[in-house]
């Protein structure tokens, strides 16, 4: 049987409206009594990412996750929201407040879990590394992922394979930056986790996405879609083509987990349901992030020799000085602690020691660093 991903349009956050919309969702996919039991334990993993309102674009929206919660509930599921999120260094709590995920937990009865005090185990593979994850793999039967629309600057795209980086609690996901500084490594670090997560679901947020800087410094586009299928290779594929994405190479998560036998990696081999798959592509593709040397992924291009092209031809983060608001944010969330902050000035980067993770960038709440290309990176588009 061919990948399937099912596709509803949906144009507001609602979780009323989007309860049915759910349940249509997953009907051509046998419905959410094929995939789930009374019974059943069920983590849902949002895309959690900082402590922003709903309305910035940033995070899985609530009433999304709150429609899905409730269709499990009522098959007689035990549901819980769990994540660990990027930019908690004031405290995972906030995130969830913030966020509208524990006006969820609290409406419904459910628990919330901090991945930051369930603990970790390790994963020993089979290619001699190890993971650590979250407990709660453990104590949860089954995973829905659900994920958020979004460009990404250092991964080019983010959707559901990425989300599940989030199952690595705390200081350990910003080891894992600091120990792959190639982003081609980096992805294999997340698909290895996707691969060891199992989800039985995926559903994509994506109502509203963000297109440029994301994750989290982009500007939203209104999309109308909500996806799901059981494959999130295939989902991620579907949604890339949806956006704009044509290469396959330009999205080196997806590739390599594909390229792994992960998931279905060729949209022409997915079985589209909900419609015409080319009424669903976007008239006018979403803007992309610029590219750097750490995009060759899926080239046979040794490291050391992308090292060197990285002298040449980078992208750099770069502070806003009338933006900053100098919280500290980037620098906690530095892996190689390349950054500094001194007499009220902005933050300052020591670019030998900087790995060009973006981790920076990512978790800024007001988008306060810019993307400076080399000369040489100029030449080469966006």
């Amino acid at each position: 049987m061919p990948a399937r991903v099912s596709i509803i349009r949906a144009e507001e956050y609602d979780a009323k409206f989007l309860r049915p919309k759910v349940k249509s969702l997953l009907e051509p996919l046998g419905g959410i009594e094929s995939l789930f039991v009374a019974g059943d334990r069920v983590l849902l993993k949002p895309n959690l990412l900082s402590a922003r309102t709903p309305d910035r674009g940033v995070t899985t929206h609530p009433s999304v996750v709150e429609a899905i919660a409730m269709e499990l509930i009522d098959l007689g599921a035990e549901v819980a929201i769990g994540d660990s999120p990027a930019g908690a260094h004031k405290g995972v709590e906030r995130v969830f407040r913030n966020t509208g995920m524990l006006d969820v937990a609290e409406r419904l009865g459910i628990p919330w879990i901090n991945f930051e005090k369930s603990g970790a185990f390790a994963v020993h593979r089979e290619d001699g590394t190890t993971l650590h994850l979250t407990n709660a793999l453990r104590e949860y039967d089954k995973i829905v992922n659900i994920c958020k629309l979004k460009t990404h600057s250092y991964t080019y795209y983010t959707g559901a394979v990425k989300n599940l980086y989030g199952l690595v609690p705390g200081f350990r996901k910003t080891a894992y930056h600091k120990s792959h500084p190639l982003t081609r490594d980096f992805s294999q670090v997340v698909v290895s986790i996707y691969e060891e997560a199992h989800a039985t679901l995926h559903i994509m947020d994506a109502i509203v996405g963000m297109e440029g800087n994301g994750p989290s410094s982009g500007d939203l586009r209104d999309v109308g879609l909500i996806l799901a299928s059981t494959d999130g290779v295939a989902l991620d594929r579907v949604a890339e083509r949806i956006i704009g994405i044509k290469k396959p190479t330009d999205s080196p998560i997806t590739t390599i987990a594909a390229n792994r036998g992960l998931g279905e990696g060729d949209v022409d081999k997915i079985e589209i349901l909900g419609g015409n798959f080319d009424e669903f592509i976007l008239e006018k593709p979403f803007v992309l992030p610029s590219k750097a040397p750490q995009y060759l992924l899926t080239s046979p291009i040794p490291g050391w020799i992308l090292r060197n092209l990285a002298k040449v031809i980078w992208i750099r983060p770069r502070a806003i000085d009338e933006k900053c608001i100098r919280c500290g944010l980037c620098i906690k969330s530095c892996p190689v602690d390349a950054m500094r902050m001194a007499d009220g000035n902005p933050p300052e980067i020591d670019y030998k020691a900087c790995i060009t993770c973006l981790c920076c960038n990512e978790v800024c709440p007001e988008k306060a660093f810019e993307l400076v290309k080399s000369p040489v990176a100029r030449l080469f588009g966006r």
